[in-house]
């Protein structure tokens, strides 16, 4: 059950209003504006209590940092010395060659912290969350180790494949109806370097095991493309011998959101939890793990198929960059 509780209003009202003190009509009320900036939410869901506050406002950034580092402690069967979350040259936004700034965008910030009764029944808090409402624009760094929940769409045609593929493996390809421009698509997820999913201190992207590829348009066999392609499935990062797993680090650059259309990516987060939590984002709940979790919901990150192959270069963030100059 939500229980919303507004903490304060910012109202913007005459000056006579305010200097005569004195109530305002309906007809007088009704047109006046206003916007709520600060709200606070309190939810509940299964074993936790969540207080979420609300900023209404849209902020445009540039952020650049040379380390990003959150949950650096021993963890069974992880790499020693590593961490949840490690990104280095971490920046948020892009400069232009004539200086002009391409600003990250987020719309409705909040921050949000998530209880559980305790055995002496007292609320034990047990996350912490930063989020945005809706997020668009570049995000850089060379990622080391990422905790999360990150799936990328990868679309695009099947020409840089090809340029991948073996003479049997096209042959194979010609035989499901794949051309070179044929579209095709899939989502990647973090994985190890196998092709497992693998959401904790992750340093691959890739297709997972038992992943097909799907035919978006210009299959000659039509919906028997499907069908033949879905013979072909990713095993151990290859699908045909063609690799489906790279490196995070070769993705210097992602973008947030669709680049072509404008339109922002909702649920991205940086959680901190001690147990496993389900943050909630309307009415749908995200599992995290114990530790630093970072969200990029689904359609956040859309890839072709010759960025994932060759990776992504960095743009330039800083009016001096040494990754671009």
């Amino acid at each position: 059950m939500k229980r919303p509780v507004v903490l304060f209003c910012l109202a913007f009202y005459p000056l006579w209003a305010l200097s005569a003190l004195s109530p305002l009509s309906d007809d007088e009320l009704g047109q006046q504006t206003g916007q709520a900036f600060f709200q606070i939410d309190r939810t509940t869901s299964g074993d936790f209590d969540f207080t979420r506050f609300t900023f209404g406002m849209d902020v445009d950034v540039s952020l650049n940092a040379d380390l990003v580092e959150l949950g650096r402690y021993e963890r069974d069967g992880e790499t020693a010395g590593s961490s949840d979350i490690r990104i280095n040259d971490f920046a948020l936004g892009s400069v232009n060659d004539d200086g002009t700034l391409n600003p990250f965008y987020i719309k409705d910030p909040f921050f949000e912290l998530a209880f559980e009764e305790a055995a002496d029944g007292s609320e034990q808090l047990v996350g912490v969350r930063l989020g945005f409402e809706e997020a668009y624009g570049k995000l850089s760094g060379n990622i080391e180790y990422l905790t999360g929940n990150i799936e990328v769409d990868v679309v695009g045609t099947a020409s840089p494949i090809y340029d991948q593929a073996s003479f049997g493996q096209k042959l194979l390809l010609g035989i499901a109806g794949v051309d070179r421009d044929t579209v095709l698509s899939s989502s990647a997820v973090l994985v190890d370097e196998d092709g497992n999913e693998k959401a904790i201190r992750a340093q691959w992207v890739g297709i997972p095991n038992g992943t097909t590829l799907d035919c978006d348009s210009g299959c000659n066999l039509g919906g028997l493309s499907d069908s033949l392609l879905s013979l072909f499935g990713s095993d151990g990062c290859e699908i045909l011998g063609i690799t489906t797993c790279f490196p995070l680090s070769t993705f210097r650059t992602l973008d947030i959101g669709d680049a072509d259309t404008g339109e922002t990516a909702s649920g991205m987060f940086i959680s901190f939890q001690s147990k496993t939590v389900y943050w909630i984002d309307d009415g749908t709940g995200t599992e995290t793990v114990a530790g630093a979790f970072m969200n990029i919901p689904n359609g956040g990150i859309s890839v072709d198929f010759e960025e994932s192959f060759n990776g992504i270069e960095r743009i330039r963030t800083k009016f001096v960059d040494p990754y671009y100059d």
